[in-house]
């Protein structure tokens, strides 16, 4: 386990064995069923963690300019932070990810912290200069070092236990509050381990989306725009069309450990729903349709065409695409979509690129909290 007094993991391991002293006849455990992990579990009384995602990709030159065209074409030409630490700059005369810590470091549930320990991923030596780490003593820091599957990989594996329960939470939403976290995590707990799919599998996993409806006191309307000509003129552009509603990512998730993930969280299979979870580049929607026609799923491709996906069609459609892609048993897995109706832009409204900073800078501005330009 880490030093929480220097907040600093610096174990460089991203599942299994330490590397240090794997194959050198030390004795090991046999490893444990599915069954007896979750027997295991079931014994103790674990109690929750967050996890705060804040790592940014440093592709080389090449690849840069090809995503960044993608991007920039699935943005409208708005240009997007790419290879930047953007989780540092400075909002109000702090770093951005301070206000997410402070967030959830805050929580409280029955005057307690919520969080037994906090893990953030970014950059260890550039976390250290712009923030004060001691001030949360429940605080690792762990290096970025992969994709955002390959972190969730290294926690996963080595820092949460079978049948704990974890929040996630993305580094670039200043807006959210601790009573946001508070409110966040109860609804969590009526539904993790407790509510079952539509197979009558226990969810281990939430996923949580903003319904446009729900998006009240928005500070950054420049991002809504609508499509203008065809048969879903009218109708928003980087939301996702379900029966009754348009949504968009609400930058959170839940998750109980349970065996029935750990081939999700072994093969990285999170970096293909992490890059979903925006607006959708040329190159990611293919993919998209590829899979799905490949597992025959044609009424989920005509339902995103046609911008009215149903929530159960959607999780079906899921489960086959990453069972056949990656070869994986999903029977144990379940899903489900949390619709944030509460303060719903705080959740909504992340800082992709300049455009979004600037709003937030100007928001912060008038409230009489100037920002220095980085």
């Amino acid at each position: 386990m880490a030093k929480l007094k220097d907040n600093v993991d610096k174990s460089k391991t991203s599942g299994g064995a330490d590397k240090k002293t794997a194959g050198k006849g030390k004795k090991t455990s046999p490893e444990k069923t599915p069954a007896e992990k979750t027997e295991i579990s079931s014994i103790k009384k674990l109690n929750p963690v967050a996890l705060i995602l804040a790592g940014y990709d440093k592709p080389d030159a090449k690849t840069r300019r090809q995503k960044q065209k993608e991007l920039e074409e699935a943005y409208d030409g708005d240009v997007i932070y790419m290879g930047k630490n953007k989780f540092l700059y400075d909002l109000g005369g702090q770093p951005v990810i301070k206000y997410v810590l402070d967030a959830v470091f805050n929580a409280r549930k029955g005057g307690r912290r919520i969080y037994e320990t906090i893990y953030l991923y970014n950059n260890i030596k550039d976390m250290q200069a712009a923030i004060d780490l001691k001030a949360y003593p429940n605080l690792v820091l762990k290096q970025m070092t992969k994709s955002v599957g390959g972190h969730w990989r290294d926690f996963y594996f080595n820092h949460l236990e079978y049948g704990q329960r974890v929040d996630v939470f993305f580094g670039d939403t200043p807006r959210i509050t601790s009573g946001d976290v508070e409110w966040i995590h109860g609804e969590y707990n009526k539904i993790l381990n407790t509510k079952r799919d539509h197979r009558g599998v226990l969810i281990n996993k939430i996923f949580s989306v903003v319904d446009y409806a729900d998006m009240e006191d928005n500070w950054l309307p420049h991002r809504i725009k609508f499509i203008k000509v065809g048969k879903n003129r009218g109708k928003l552009r980087s939301f996702v069309g379900f029966e009754d509603c348009e949504s968009r990512v609400g930058n959170s998730c839940g998750i109980y450990k349970h065996p029935g993930i750990d081939k999700i969280a072994e093969y990285e299979v999170l970096s293909l729903m992490y890059n979903m979870r925006k607006a959708l580049t040329p190159n990611i929607f293919s993919r998209i349709l590829f899979y799905l026609w490949k597992t025959k799923n044609f009424s989920v491709v005509r339902q995103i065409k046609n911008h009215c996906l149903r929530e159960e069609d959607m999780l079906s459609a899921l489960i086959d695409v990453v069972s056949n892609v990656f070869k994986i048993s999903m029977d144990e897995y379940a899903g489900a979509v949390f619709h944030i109706r509460k303060n719903a832009s705080r959740w909504e409204n992340d800082i992709d690129g300049p455009k979004d900073l600037e709003a937030f800078r100007k928001k912060y501005e008038e409230m009489g909290f100037p920002s220095r330009k980085n």
